[in-house]
């Protein structure tokens, strides 16, 4: 993917999660703030990366799984801290979100021969920007099936009306199991089967 391309869809990406994060706080300053300080700092990523080059070399001793790993878990931070709303759901989507990373990032080359009809079946499809787009529609749709019971109070994601204006609480086992399946499903459409970990 090509780094203008690349940035166009970080930039999607930070919008979908400037959108959901409206949706629970309606704080027009974090997404302001926030998501354009993001898309700044990929927009001026190599600029930043000069300035942080003494920090950024003594990342480069910490063994490659490890350090994919932590940037994958960087997310899940914004959800333990401020993405649950009401739920109180953080530890265990963050524990489900870490649980898939860690499988990825430390059993993928396993994993990866014998899924290789799976990508290749998958790649005939589905173009890898379709999948792109796919991934983050996938994951809110499984989520919300598995926490919520049904998709009818989905228009609630849009502004419409629902039945359960707050999000479910004391439902960690569901969260869970969503995050699982989410996280799964979304590596299953992006993971190219030949990435390698070291």
């Amino acid at each position: 993917m090509s780094g203008r391309r690349g940035i166009l869809v970080f930039t999607g990406y930070v919008v979908l999660l400037a959108w959901l994060d409206w949706i629970i706080h309606r704080s027009v300053v974090f997404v302001i703030v926030v998501g354009g300080g993001l898309i700044a700092a990929a927009v001026l990523r190599f600029r930043i990366a000069e300035r942080l080059r003494p920090q950024l070399e003594r990342l480069e001793e910490i063994p490659v799984p490890v350090r994919r790993l932590l940037i994958s878990l960087a997310p899940l931070i914004y959800f333990l801290f401020r993405g649950q709303g009401t739920s109180g759901a953080g530890f265990a989507v963050t524990a489900a979100g870490a649980l898939v990373a860690s499988a990825v990032v430390f059993l993928g080359p396993k994993i990866d021969p014998p899924l290789g009809a799976f990508y290749a079946a998958r790649d005939r499809l589905l173009a890898r920007w379709v999948r792109v787009l796919l991934a983050p529609v996938f994951g809110i749709l499984v989520a919300f099936l598995v926490v919520h019971g049904s998709l009818t109070d989905l228009p609630a994601l849009f502004g419409g009306t629902t039945e359960s204006p707050q999000s479910p609480v004391d439902e960690s086992g569901r969260f869970f199991l969503a995050t699982l399946l989410a996280g799964t499903g979304t590596v299953l459409l992006l993971r190219e089967g030949g990435e390698k970990t070291r």
